[in-house]
């Protein structure tokens, strides 16, 4: 081995070694002293000071290099996966439901038109929507409307005079067989709702100060359970809760009840508003929430398990009118609307209660009009609310439209130059305005009650002393059996010329009409394809 002080001189030697070859030249020793190199300020923004990058990025060439070329890699491999799944799925600029749910399947996000997708079959049901059936035996204006929550075909209407019916229309026509006679012109029905423990009861609050509860099967008063006893203090709302053994009731003062759906104790009483409140409604996604509207132009949200003074709300919200209505999302519960005396819808965010849109509407307020109050759809977050026109509202020329039989769009007014009072429905979600309903049955009348039945294929609507249920109303065509049957028997029964050449004339009708059909079929197919090509 070789000494460890022999590699030291080694080292620490200048001298050639004797075994080196002519290409190595010995580094002579300095003869001067070195000079200091004065060090570089970089600045600390400078992209290229290696002090300020992350301590990850801070490796060598080779290192670096390496970690590039596996992210570009990873970033390959990511891709081209997404490329694999995304070639199976769908646009998402469809608004085809079909599409929606095939992109739903397979994982893929879904946007907000395609989830918008979904009310393409509730609007399908909505456009055949014709008047099957009218009521027109009240002696005053309709003021209260309500559904059966168990039986879809039943109603109840109540009216300025205090009369009340609870009406099945498809067994019983246009003849109600329960009519619970009111008290007069002080005994307007202002609200209604069918219990939900026992269906055959339907509580009403009236202007005579009674708060009382109706027996549908005898069609009598079953038990009284607030009354005022005065003609200047009366209650002007109700809802029982979710689980239907709570009542809310709201007076003109602003004072808002709590007692039990069978009269027996009052919870609680305590005045919430300045004036009269117009509205109560219990959530049905929180059966504690509770909120109400009055004509103060306020909106407060309450929590039941905590009311102990005017102060104690959870939420407040101020509007430029008074306030008609506020009613939760019939579908989940996650939105409210709000309907006010002049020309504006909200929706607010549940359960924040945050103002999510407002929806501009003229619906403004008349003394011998019933409040017009919007409502919503019970499948989809749809907003169904009747229109009265005004000239001085800026969006009249651009949301109304007039009845048309074909459907067609509309352009401009109807004739005479006024516009249609139609029932207009909005998208909850975006507030735009998916369609205008009308009927020739309707006489243009100011429609101020709405409400679509639990499921969804019915609409019960008043205007004045009418009552309209709502129908889809679907086309059907003639079989060709029985127009060729028609014909058999009437070869068989005339055997004249004459017949002969009628029959003729019928089939040469019969081939016109099938014809015709066909260009019609055609024509809406190759509109429908352009449509599609266009989205």
């Amino acid at each position: 081995m070789r000494p460890r002080n022999a590699a030291k001189e080694t080292l620490n030697s200048n001298s050639v070694p004797d075994d080196d070859d002519d290409d190595f030249e010995a580094t002579p020793a300095p003869t001067t002293r070195p000079v200091p190199r004065r060090k570089t300020v970089v600045p600390k923004n400078k992209k290229g000071n290696k002090e300020n990058r992350p301590r990850s990025s801070i490796l060598h060439d080779g290192q670096t290099l390496k970690v590039q070329e596996r992210a570009n890699i990873n970033s390959r491999d990511m891709l081209e996966r997404q490329r694999q799944r995304l070639s199976h799925c769908i646009s998402h600029s469809s608004c085809h439901i079909v599409h929606y749910l095939t992109n739903l399947t397979q994982g893929s996000q879904s946007y907000l038109w395609q989830r918008q997708s979904l009310n393409t079959p509730v609007l399908s049901i909505i456009r055949d929507l014709k008047i099957q059936r009218t009521y027109n035996g009240f002696s005053r204006r309709a003021t209260a409307v309500t559904w059966h929550p168990a039986h879809p075909s039943v109603a109840a209407v109540g009216s300025k005079g205090g009369d009340i019916i609870v009406w099945n229309h498809e067994t019983q026509g246009n003849k109600p067989a329960v009519f619970i006679e009111g008290t007069g012109a002080n005994g307007s029905i202002q609200a209604l709702k069918f219990s939900g423990v026992d269906t055959n009861l339907l509580y009403s609050a009236s202007i005579n100060g009674q708060l009382k509860c109706d027996d549908t099967n005898r069609g009598q008063v079953h038990k009284v359970l607030l009354d005022t006893g005065y003609c200047d203090h009366w209650f002007t709302s109700l809802d029982l809760s979710v689980s239907g053994d709570l009542v809310a009731v709201g007076d003109n003062f602003g004072y808002v009840t709590l007692l039990s759906s069978e009269g027996q104790a009052q919870v609680w009483k305590e005045r919430l508003h300045k004036m009269k409140v117009t509205h109560i409604e219990f959530c049905p996604r929180m059966p504690w929430c509770l909120v109400t509207a009055s004509v103060d132009r306020s909106l407060k949200v309450w929590d039941v398990r905590n009311m102990k003074t005017a102060e104690t709300y959870l939420h407040s919200h101020l509007h430029d009118k008074p306030i008609n209505s506020a009613h939760f999302s019939r579908v989940d519960g996650s939105r409210l609307l709000t309907t006010d005396q002049h020309s504006e819808i909200r929706v607010y965010s549940c359960p924040s209660f945050t103002h999510s849109i407002t929806i501009p509407h003229p619906h403004r307020h008349f003394q011998h009009l019933t409040p017009i109050k919007a409502t919503w759809h019970p499948l989809r977050d749809i907003i169904v609310v009747g229109r009265y026109p005004d000239p001085l509202f800026p969006h009249s020329s651009e949301c109304s439209s007039p009845y048309t039989p074909d459907k067609k769009p509309f352009s401009g007014k109807p004739q005479g130059g006024r516009e249609a009072r139609t029932i207009d429905l909005y998208d909850g979600v975006t507030g735009r305005l998916l369609h205008q309903l009308s009927d020739p049955a309707s006489s243009n009348k100011i429609i101020s009650l709405n409400l679509f039945n639990p499921s969804g294929d019915t609409l019960l609507s008043a205007a004045g002393i009418g009552v309209w249920v709502w129908k889809p109303k679907f086309k059907k065509e003639p079989s060709a059996n029985k127009k060729g049957d028609r014909g058999k028997a009437n070869n068989n029964t005339h055997s004249d010329d004459s017949s002969s050449s009628d029959d003729d004339d019928d089939d040469t009708k019969g081939a016109a009409l099938k014809r015709k059909r066909a260009a019609a079929v055609k024509e809406k197919s190759e509109a429908w394809m352009k449509y599609m090509v266009k989205k």
